[in-house]
């Protein structure tokens, strides 16, 4: 069986490539020891790599967490970028299921995120930054469909958006407890989300 490291040392492979694999191999390495119990060694080992290799693309364990938390964010915020907008509902549905497919695929880094808040200004302002874009972002897209007459929210769009994170936080952590795939949940997160946002119910066949 291969790790994540493999192919680290592929000439083939550009510095950016090298990076990414790097990370994945780190996010294993956090998600099974901790923030606090990760170094630098364990990292290398994950990867397959010696120390000197991760000192090459970061300066320090907590660089590379930063970058981490930092490909999350733009993975979320890409989501929300990729979806149909042909009506509201398919919207809400795709960037729904989405985002929850990737909470569950991140969740492991994302508990670890949320530990390290706890006692850590700069990480809980990681954290925040990752959640608060994704949140602003849908803000904006309920505030939009009010103003078109589209969308009639039962709370402020601000207040929604937030609720509608916490659930799908909620759903994932089920999710991977149970080992089960994010289909029904999504199905049910986005029939709560059309209903509070007061978008009628135009779901894709």
């Amino acid at each position: 069986m291969s790790s994540p490291g493999d192919g680290l040392g592929d000439r083939a492979l550009g510095a950016r490539d090298k990076r990414e694999r790097l990370l994945d191999a780190a996010e294993e390495a956090f998600c099974r020891f901790g923030h606090a119990r990760t170094t630098v060694a364990e990292l290398a080992a994950a990867a397959g790599v010696t120390r000197p290799t991760v000192y090459a693309y970061f300066p320090s364990k907590d660089d590379v967490f930063r970058a981490l938390a930092d490909r999350v964010r733009d993975e979320f915020l890409r989501l929300q970028e990729d979806v149909d907008t042909s009506s509201p509902a398919r919207t809400a549905h795709e960037a729904v299921h989405a985002f929850l497919a990737a909470y569950t695929r991140h969740h492991g880094i994302l508990v670890v995120l949320a530990h390290q808040a706890l006692v850590d200004p700069a990480m809980r302002e990681l954290r925040e930054e990752i959640v608060a874009r994704v949140e602003r972002r849908n803000t904006r897209f309920l505030e939009r469909l009010v103003v078109e007459g589209r969308a009639d929210p039962a709370v402020p769009p601000a207040e929604l958006s937030r609720a509608i994170t916490g659930m799908v936080a909620r759903a994932a952590e089920l999710a991977v407890d149970i080992a089960e795939g994010t289909e029904r949940p999504g199905d049910g997160l986005v029939a709560l989300y059309l209903r509070m946002a007061g978008i009628d119910d135009d779901r894709p066949d």
